[in-house]
């Protein structure tokens, strides 16, 4: 397929990886591609690990899968997030069973792992979690980008122009997705980089007398 017919997946939650977000972002808007940020929520801001805010385009409940043909997954300690969201390690998980092509960086092999998706597979992360891939079954290896089928992994920011190499030229050997129609882009997209205001994170109790919590992100007045 050419860019310009593809279809794109991008996770999003707090504590993101700036660039390994924005980057494949614009990359593929730039050439074409339609892609929409998915978070767990279209109402929060989420920020990134140096309080840059991003907003999802779509929940999990607005994609079908079916018309999309890639996900790629940010890192940053978002994935700590995300693989604590059921609905999330599930789109990924169903992603992959589906034939997607699926793209992770860094931190973003905790999720993976949690989806249960690197097993007998090739794969590779930043170092800090390689404990944690090769013990969900992944054959790590310390390169700037591993391609096994149609998973796509890489290290860290500066590997990519390399991981997003991969990732175009994995789609360029595909047909598009047969899906139908995707929602209504807004324009601008709520998944603008420009803000004037950054993202403060915070905690919040998970609920009613609730010794948990969770991490929610307001912008900075």
């Amino acid at each position: 397929m050419q860019l310009t017919e593809a279809r794109i997946i991008v996770l999003v939650e707090n504590q993101y990886q700036e660039l390994e977000l924005w980057y494949p972002v614009l990359r593929f808007r730039e050439d074409g591609a339609d892609v929409r940020v998915v978070g767990p929520s279209v109402s929060e801001v989420y920020a990134s690990k140096l309080g840059y805010p991003a907003r999802a385009d779509l929940t999990v409940a607005d994609v079908d899968l079916d018309a999309y043909d890639a996900l790629i997954i940010p890192g940053g300690f978002s994935p700590e997030y995300l693989r604590r969201n059921p609905e999330m390690v599930d789109l990924v998980r169903e992603a992959d069973a589906k034939g997607l092509l699926v793209a992770a960086i860094c931190h973003a092999g905790w999720l993976l792992a949690t989806a249960g998706i690197v097993r007998g597979r090739a794969a590779t992360c930043v170092v800090t979690i390689k404990d944690d891939v090769i013990n969900a079954g992944a054959r790590y290896s310390d390169e700037p980008v591993v391609i096994d089928g149609n998973l796509i992994t890489s290290r860290l920011p500066n590997d990519l122009p390399r991981f997003c190499a991969a990732i175009k030229d994995a789609l360029a050997g595909r047909e598009p997705a047969k899906g139908g129609a995707l929602p209504v882009a807004a324009d601008p997209p709520a998944s603008s980089p420009a803000y004037t205001a950054s993202a403060v994170l915070k905690n919040r109790a998970a609920g009613p007398a609730s010794a948990n919590y969770r991490a929610y992100a307001v912008l900075d007045a």
